[in-house]
């Protein structure tokens, strides 16, 4: 077998490892605080948004269901730099009927909007935890289950 041809296989595997490895990440999650100039005592909310593929939906935090797709949950770890205020409220989310899981289910598509509001306690807040999230493609019913950290740590 000559070089080139045996540089063209090695190629070729090497190209389709590096397709079949690629991870889908169908949303991207960024966080921020509603303001910027923040002291002991205020209230702020901690904003989650995500940017989804296009024929992508996420699943709310909210749902009024038993069994269905799994709805996004937060959780924070315990600090007595901050204290939560309410729970997370998902901010425009749509209503549907699902026909695989023959339930409504509350979803966002294209952009997705998440609050928490924190009162912050300390000149040092440290505000840590993750959330967890399910979403699926409206074009072959694919779904997958995501997950991240977040970690805000200020000093006022």
């Amino acid at each position: 077998m000559n070089l080139n041809k045996l540089l063209l296989i090695f190629s070729l595997l090497f190209f389709s490892m590096q397709i079949s490895a690629q991870i889908l990440e169908p949303a991207k999650w960024e966080q921020k605080l509603s303001k910027n100039q923040i002291a002991k005592g205020d209230v702020v909310e901690l904003i989650f948004q995500v940017k989804l593929n296009d024929t992508w939906h996420l699943y709310s935090n909210r749902q009024d269901y038993q069994i269905g797709p799994l709805k996004t949950e937060f959780k924070f770890e315990p600090n007595d730099s901050y204290q939560l205020v309410g729970e997370v409220k998902a901010m425009g989310a749509k209503k549907e009927y699902d026909k695989v899981f023959e339930v409504d289910v509350n979803y966002f598509e294209h952009t997705a909007e998440f609050r928490q509001k924190v009162k912050i306690l300390s000149k040092k807040p440290i505000i840590k935890g993750y959330y967890e999230y399910q979403v699926c493609s409206t074009v072959d019913g694919k779904c997958i289950l995501g997950e991240g950290e977040f970690d805000i740590t200020l000093e006022l």
